[in-house]
């Protein structure tokens, strides 16, 4: 009988959980949200828009920073929230903070691969996020241009290689775990790995924000940057353009964007509302074609990108990367003083 009831009880929960928005005509919704993102400008602002302009009597207000930063200030507000919504960073950066988020199963789940969800639905993937090297082949020869991440650590390339701050940057972080984890082992915290990191380290030069890791490359300050394909992707990378994106032939991975829901947010309904607007076919497919950024869904094809089979996608370990979040900035901010 117990279990019987605790099945039920589940299964109460996960409908509790699924939206039922079909039940409201789009100006029935009113009122005002606020987002935390780390979105670049032009998408972001372009999927707020489409927001809005679905739901005419909703108003959104955004608030732009760093992942790291907006994770931080999410939980210094955790006894008051502010936000409602965190749209991006990366989904590990996500999963070290899950207890300031709340869940939400959206309607499309079973078109999303389990892999880029979390298992309890505290966030939701909306777009994988290769990372790749950027290169000015203005100031790099084809011959010099780097395949692998222990290309990074060539001398030549000393204080050349634009690389955001981990501490502050969710994909620098992701960056920086996906360095350690193809080298190391996690049974000794990747050590191996680390030690390829370091090799590193005197050839980046840290830059304040994620952008700076690519603007930077293009406006030829740096010959090569560390980024993520969705921001390479702007730019000419044709045969007739100055940049070339490199997917490292030893593996990158592909740790997808995240949304999620803020715990005890002020406008709960609103919330599950942008939540599953983000997921919608409508904004994954405007999101692809307007700004290269890959569809999480699987009955949206990606435009413009390669397949992700076309090159070697490492196996990220979620779970470490969560876990030991703050201990790995600290080794981080220990190496680079070193």
């Amino acid at each position: 009988m117990k279990k019987l009831l605790a099945i039920i009880l589940a299964a109460i929960l996960s409908l509790a959980l699924v939206s039922a928005f079909a039940e409201k005509a789009p100006e029935e919704y009113t009122g005002s949200l606020t987002i935390y993102s780390p979105h670049d400008a032009d998408p972001l602002n372009a999927g707020v828009a489409g927001f809005e302009a679905k739901y005419p009597n909703v108003k959104v207000e955004v608030v732009a920073d760093g992942t790291g930063n907006l994770l931080n200030r999410i939980a210094a507000e955790a006894a008051a929230p502010m936000a409602d919504v965190l749209w991006g960073g990366g989904a590990d950066s996500l999963a070290a903070y899950k207890n300031y988020f709340q869940a939400y199963k959206p309607s499309c789940i079973d078109l999303i691969d389990s892999a880029l969800y979390d298992p309890e639905f505290f966030w939701i993937g909306e777009s994988p996020l290769p990372m790749v090297f950027l290169v000015n082949t203005d100031l790099v020869a084809e011959a010099d241009i780097p395949e692998t991440w222990k290309d990074l650590a060539d001398p030549k390339w000393a204080g050349k290689i634009a690389f955001a701050d981990p501490a502050s940057s969710g994909s620098a972080f992701t960056q920086l775990c996906t360095i350690f984890m193809i080298y190391g082992e996690a049974s000794d915290d990747y050590k191996a790995g680390w030690d390829v990191v370091r090799s590193m380290v005197p050839n980046l030069v840290v830059q304040s924000g994620s952008s700076g890791a690519h603007k930077n490359v293009d406006s030829g300050e740096y010959p090569i940057g560390i980024t993520l394909e969705k921001a390479a992707i702007q730019y000419d990378t044709s045969d007739a353009g100055h940049l070339k994106i490199v997917y490292p032939k030893d593996g990158t991975s592909a740790v997808p964007d995240g949304v999620a829901i803020v715990k005890d947010c002020p406008n709960l309904e609103l919330a599950q509302l942008f939540v599953e607007y983000v997921l919608s076919a409508e904004c994954q497919t405007a999101q692809n074609a307007d700004y290269g950024r890959r569809p999480i869904r699987s009955d949206v094809t990606p435009k413009g990108l390669p397949e992700l089979s076309s090159f070697p996608i490492m196996t990220y370990n979620f779970d470490y990367a969560a876990s030991n979040k703050a201990d790995i900035v600290d080794t981080w901010k220990d190496v680079i003083t070193e």
